[in-house]
């Protein structure tokens, strides 16, 4: 698996755009980028943390060439104008080494 974190820099006034839009653009990318999904954070500064997973480099690689449904694109579009893309930043690229993430109770 592979891991791409980013710190996106919203401009001011478009916070609400950039929630808005961000769950779609990330529902799309899964849907026709093969994504396995990805989370938004906020930090106790009020950055915008993104973690993304991804089966492998590979995959991550060829999403840039994959357009998807004009639906999702004008989400993509509509966040991308509610960033500072200028200061928005991948900021960790990395595969992972485990993986004991869980999504329901650990068995003891």
């Amino acid at each position: 698996m592979y891991i791409v974190m980013f710190n996106f820099v919203v401009r001011q006034g478009f916070e609400k755009q950039f929630l808005k839009a961000w769950p779609k653009v990330t529902q799309g990318i899964y849907l026709f980028k093969r994504s396995l999904g990805s989370r938004l954070h906020r930090d106790n500064s009020g950055k915008f943390i993104a973690y993304a997973q991804w089966p492998n480099k590979e995959t991550y690689k060829a999403a840039n060439d994959i357009e998807m449904a004009a639906d999702y694109e004008l989400a993509r579009a509509k966040m991308h104008s509610a960033l500072n893309i200028e200061k928005t930043e991948v900021i960790f690229q990395m595969e992972v080494e485990i993986d004991y993430l869980q999504r329901r109770a650990f068995d003891i």
